[in-house]
């Protein structure tokens, strides 16, 4: 007797419809072919012991499991349960109703309890687009795939609980999870409030928030650069339900999102050492590196010069691409990674040059040295750069000590900002200013007669890149949002200079 039931295979974030055949017939054997990986060819013994805690049993028949298409490879312990299934109903140890509109995945244990398996979320998604009317999932993982619209999600504590939701459709719907109700953050463990003087520079984290710019935060030791940063995601709107669903894809690949209780809707904040591997940035075949995890949100380089070169390299195609690309001889995978890139470093290596109160130890080529290490073209890339100086001990200790704008107040300007950008680029696949496209530039970023001759005559001062002439627009788009206005005017475009060139009026 022949049974097929339905599995996935994840690799990256793609994702394949995976058929589990299992034909039971005369003789004494035990076959699983299909290019299965270790992990799956283990599963005999762990379906054993779990049928036998529910009253099943593997026959001592002939008994060959296909796993199809045979020349993908297949690779996880997310197949158990499926050819679990498999052997109960080509057996006739079970009769199912329409197995063929299932897709069922999770490694069983040897109790027959279901444990949580990486990329339930991508597998899910997939199951949905591919017309399946239900998913079965672990309970550790059905909670990150409640919310996938067009698809029922039924969450399984053990094998008893799967073969019910399969043999009794009047009782399934005792096995959907609730969706869980967001409720936006209201207080920060890191806020605006908290930061002394810096207005600049807070000014600028502003603009970069508004706009989803890039910016590097430059000043001595002390002066506020990671306590800012790490005060940015207080200002940052929570993402939207397709964002939500983006990231917590790559979360779910990650193996992040198990017991999570829903979909990430907070913008994720990496702060990665800056001792972390090539790898450990970009990612692997199976991995997402920190550039995904940071996808719509902020990846933090705290330090960024004491980064090796190779791993600040790393970043100038997602910076551009919003995506990264891992090659390894014949697979390759994709990760998404469009996230806003925050720095920080000293001014040198003893981090007090042009520090009025403390003497820089540096030599000159010590300070080149250091400098270089960011390459022209990553810094091209950056956006913003702030100076930052220390704080005056009057803004900080004392009466005179004013209260600083909670980052509350900031943002509901970034809100309102964002809600133009999302009004302006309906329909577009970008939300932010940041990510206009150079053939979008035109349309979007228009500037008078006025403002044409004035950038004319700056580039061809400054020798400023193509590039650079389109950041600069990009970021007067979003001063111009923040102001509320729909044109772009020579004010827009100065501010915009002076934060692109480090200046530290405004």
């Amino acid at each position: 007797m022949l049974s097929k039931i339905y599995c996935a295979n994840c690799r990256g974030l793609e994702v394949t419809t995976v058929t589990v055949e299992v034909e039971v017939s005369d003789g004494i054997c035990f076959y699983l072919v299909g290019l299965a990986d270790n992990a799956i060819k283990e599963s005999q013994q762990r379906i054993s012991s779990a049928l036998a805690k529910f009253g099943y049993r593997i026959p001592g028949k002939k008994i060959i499991i296909n796993l199809a298409p045979a020349n993908l490879k297949k690779v996880g312990s997310a197949f158990d349960t499926a050819i679990a299934v498999g052997i109960v109903a080509a057996s006739g140890q079970n009769s199912f109703f329409c197995l063929e509109e299932f897709m069922i995945i999770g490694e069983l244990a040897l109790d027959g309890s279901l444990r949580g398996t990486e990329g339930a979320l991508p597998m899910a998604l997939h199951a949905a687009a591919q017309g399946f009317k239900g998913c079965i999932l672990p309970m550790e993982s059905a909670a990150e795939c409640a919310d996938i619209d067009g698809i029922t999600v039924f969450a399984a504590r053990h094998l008893g609980d799967v073969m019910n939701i399969l043999s009794s459709p009047e009782t399934a719907s005792s096995y959907i999870p609730l969706k869980r109700q967001y409720v936006p953050k209201k207080e920060w463990e890191y806020d605006f409030a908290h930061v002394r003087g810096q207005h600049l520079a807070k000014k600028g984290l502003e603009i970069a928030a508004a706009g989803g710019h890039n910016a590097i935060l430059v000043g001595s030791p002390g002066c506020g650069k990671t306590l800012m940063a790490k005060c940015l995601p207080s200002i940052l709107p929570p993402l939207s339900k397709s964002e939500a669903l983006e990231t917590s894809t790559v979360y779910s690949v990650a193996g992040l999102l198990k017991n999570s209780g829903g979909l990430i809707r907070e913008r994720p904040f990496r702060s990665p050492h800056h001792t972390s591997t090539i790898q450990a940035l970009a990612g692997s075949l199976g991995m997402p590196g920190e550039v995904s995890l940071a996808h719509n949100g902020v990846l933090f380089a705290d330090e960024i010069a004491e980064f090796g070169r190779a791993s600040l390299e790393i970043l100038r195609q997602p910076l551009e691409d919003c995506c990264i690309q891992v090659c390894r001889a014949s697979t390759r995978v994709c990760y998404p990674a469009s996230f806003m890139l925050i720095a920080a470093m000293n001014p040198c290596p003893c981090g007090y040059l042009n520090d009025p109160k403390k003497n820089c130890t540096c030599s000159t080529s010590a300070i080149m040295k250091y400098a270089g290490k960011l390459s022209g073209p990553l810094m091209d890339r950056i956006d913003i750069q702030l100076n930052l100086k220390n704080v005056p001990p009057s803004d900080i200790v004392g009466i005179s000590a004013k209260e600083e704008e909670p980052s509350s107040a900031i943002a509901a300007r970034v809100k309102s900002a964002r809600e133009i950008q999302l009004a302006r680029f309906k329909g577009e696949n970008f939300y932010t200013n940041a990510r206009i496209p150079a053939g979008k530039l035109a349309e979007y970023c228009r500037i008078g007669t006025k403002e044409q001759a004035f950038l004319k005559s700056y580039i061809s001062k400054q020798g400023i890149s193509a590039r650079g002439y389109s950041r600069i627009l990009k970021i007067s788009r979003t001063i111009a949002d923040l102001d509320g206005k729909d044109f772009i005017s020579l004010e827009h475009i100065s501010k915009a200079i002076q934060l692109r060139l480090n200046i530290n009026e405004f």
